[in-house]
């Protein structure tokens, strides 16, 4: 049991982190309600130069005609395959339906901006608004997407999360989070947006409180967490089951593969398990795993020539850069530089 209260410290403390986006990792909700108007929240206080880029772009963004909006081109690699499959919609009058899903979309594209420059991300976020909106919704969205960048820069201001997972720290530190969100979203925009992950957070954060309450039997401990299981919204609930399945799930193929499975044997397990279609897109992200297996070994095969060549230093690390540039776009050499000194 005390390995899981760390993993739920852990991703408690990620959670509460300064690059927090507006999600969790749980699959978007489906609570809406009518756009209602916000005054003004105030302005973000980060004037480093990427900070105020954004801001920039942001604006003139907002006020581009759809027909003018930048085509950014193809999504980067992280992305490639992915959709955030959000749907808006608009109520009777026209005006924007407020859900967690455009908090989804906003954090789908803003993931790219390791990859890509922050003027393509906003681009594609204006123009899926667009695509998806018009007149008055599409001002409202536009209008949150402002106030969404402003509070991500925001965070940035917030003390730095303490090194120690104390429960404490990590309830003060939820608490100016939330207080943050209520500059910048109503209430109403508050509770479509981040009860979930609220409801996530405060039990993540009792469940930590509870390990560390000194006293309690490792029986104690797990009726306590077993009563706040019970507390928690039954969706909830029932994506923390889902997500034990599928780890036992993946417990259970790689025991599989270790006695020599085969493919069809997996993919046979996981589709009893999960049903059809995961087990193919489990199947495909297979393929795509063994696809970059295969590349990196020939790159360290190419590689490990290239040091038995005998080349002065600064030619083979000339030549190893030039291997890479070759093989691999800009995030994959990344990976590969992080990688090299273990292939």
């Amino acid at each position: 049991m005390a390995d899981k209260l760390m993993l739920g410290a852990v991703a408690l403390a990620v959670i509460c982190g300064v690059g927090i986006g507006a999600t969790s990792l749980l699959d978007h909700g489906t609570s809406s309600a009518t756009f209602t108007p916000l005054k003004p929240p105030p302005a973000a206080r980060s004037a480093d130069a990427r900070t105020q880029e954004a801001l920039t772009l942001n604006e003139n963004l907002s006020h581009t005609p759809i027909a003018e909006l930048p085509d950014p081109g193809p999504l980067p690699a992280s992305l490639k395959g992915a959709r955030h499959d959000v749907q808006l919609s608009t109520d009777a009058q026209g005006n924007l339906q407020i859900d967690e899903g455009l908090v989804h979309l906003f954090d789908f594209y803003l993931s790219g901006l390791e990859e890509e420059g922050v003027d393509k991300v906003l681009a594609r976020i204006h123009r899926d608004l667009a695509a998806q909106l018009q007149g008055a919704a599409l001002a409202q969205a536009r209008e949150l997407l402002r106030r969404y960048i402003d509070y991500r820069i925001a965070l940035q201001d917030l003390p730095k999360n303490s090194p120690s997972l104390n429960a404490i720290d990590l309830r003060s530190r939820l608490d100016a989070i939330n207080a943050l969100r209520a500059q910048y979203f109503s209430a109403q925009e508050n509770e479509a947006f981040f009860s979930r992950q609220n409801a996530e957070d405060n039990y993540m954060l009792q469940r930590l409180a509870i390990g560390q309450q000194e006293g309690l039997s490792p029986a104690q401990q797990q009726q306590a967490i077993n009563e706040l299981e019970y507390q928690l919204p039954a969706e909830l609930r029932e994506a923390r089951a889902q997500a034990g399945q599928h780890a036992d799930v993946y417990g259970a193929a790689q025991a599989l593969r270790a006695q020599g499975a085969s493919a069809e044997q997996i993919h046979q397990l996981r589709e009893q398990a999960l049903g059809k279609e995961a087990a193919e897109q489990l199947a495909a992200l297979d393929q795509q795993y063994a696809v970059w297996e295969q590349r990196l070994a020939d790159y360290a095969s190419e590689r490990n020539r290239l040091r038995q060549s005998g080349l002065n230093e600064a030619d083979l690390q000339n030549a190893i850069h030039n291997l890479q540039t070759s093989r691999f776009d800009e995030l994959e050499q990344r990976r590969v530089q992080a990688l090299d000194a273990d292939l």
